[in-house]
């Protein structure tokens, strides 16, 4: 019985660890991971979403920067309000864009491909 119980204490704080982020698709050749502040792909093909939850406050400054290559497909990434309202977006290329925060919220930070091949990384991190 302990055993168990420690292995759903284990599961748990699992999910919560990891709660806040996801993937969906199929990735060939590569991977497509995330961090706190960040989502990163390099593949061969990948089709499908990547997302990451951030808590924001009203009046905070978010500094978001995309960078992409691209072999073949596409690949766009966004920043989508608790309403599902985009609010940022890129859709190539290298580019850094400044958010100003309205009200406290949760955003999402999404990625979504397809049959994109080549690499990606989104990053952000609150400005001064």
């Amino acid at each position: 019985m302990k055993i168990i119980k420690s292995i759903m204490l284990v599961a748990c704080c699992l999910l919560i660890v990891s709660g806040c982020s996801s993937r969906e698709g199929k990735v060939v050749g590569g991977k497509v991971k995330s961090s706190s502040n960040r989502i990163l792909g390099d593949y061969r093909e990948f089709t499908g979403s990547a997302s990451r939850d951030m808590e924001v406050k009203k009046g905070e400054n978010w500094v978001f920067s995309f960078d992409e290559t691209t072999r073949k497909g596409t690949v766009v990434a966004y920043v989508v309000d608790s309403n599902d309202k985009t609010i940022l977006e890129f859709d190539n290329g290298k580019d850094e864009k400044i958010l100003k925060v309205s009200k406290d919220d949760k955003y999402k930070v999404k990625v979504k491909t397809e049959e994109h091949g080549g690499k990606f990384l989104i990053e952000w991190k609150k400005s001064s």
